[in-house]
């Protein structure tokens, strides 16, 4: 898969110890997932704000769209309105996956200290990746997730009630205006992964199906909270 990254900014405060006691200077990673219609380079200026001791790195969707940028699952047009398409976000999902652990590795970051962020299909992405499939088995341990104007997909919903988060934090927010996605869609994500165990902190914005200023002032101050080392 096509990605950019971006070095961390500062060195990691808290350097990890690996298995055999030896201290790892291997930076963590924010894995960058944008929306529809855009590309790898859209989020950089969120996730370099919020993330200087971070490897970021952000990936290009796969589907390339004739209109420009790039989705990760089709829209389908039914007599009934757009809905997503869940077979295409399954197959970016596992592109994802086979791609995630060579990259981690070949841009050495710490594959055992990640946080996930994504916005609109991005996010949803995320969601269904954290809740499908146990990504420590592709060596990969996430320590938080930061899902932006996103929602949960329906054909989840019944894998999520019997995952357990237990306490992985979650920042997720939404536009009280958003065109695109129902507001209505951060209340949902917030009682159901609660009920799963997750921290979650849920926030919403005057804006529509986009990231405020004050959006990012939040996540900063929340990473530094929930992400000690």
């Amino acid at each position: 898969m096509h990605y950019v990254t971006r070095r961390p900014a500062q060195p990691p405060p808290n350097p990890r110890l690996g298995k055999a006691g030896e201290t790892t200077a291997n930076p963590p990673i924010l894995i960058v997932l944008h929306g529809y219609g855009t590309d790898e380079h859209d989020l950089l200026p969120i996730a370099e704000q919020i993330g200087g001791q971070f490897l970021i790195v952000s990936l290009q969707a796969p589907i390339e769209l004739q209109n420009g940028g790039h989705s990760w699952y089709d829209l389908l047009q039914t007599p009934s309105g757009i809905i997503p398409d869940d077979m295409t976000r399954h197959d970016s999902e596992e592109m994802l996956l086979a791609s995630l652990p060579r990259i981690i590795e070949q841009e050495g970051g710490d594959a055992l200290r990640v946080v996930l962020m994504g916005f609109s299909q991005g996010a949803a992405v995320i969601y269904s990746l954290l809740t499908v499939y146990d990504l420590k088995n592709y060596g990969i341990t996430v320590r938080a997730s930061i899902n932006l104007s996103g929602y949960l997909p329906r054909d989840i919903l019944e894998a999520l009630s019997e995952k357990r988060f237990d306490g992985l934090p979650f920042f997720i927010s939404h536009g009280e205006f958003d065109e695109l996605i129902p507001p209505q869609a951060l209340g949902e994500a917030e009682k159901l992964l609660t009920q799963q165990g997750a921290d979650v902190t849920a926030r919403m914005y005057p804006v529509g199906h986009g990231v405020l200023p004050e959006t990012v002032e939040d996540i900063v101050a929340w990473l530094k909270l929930k992400i000690k080392n």
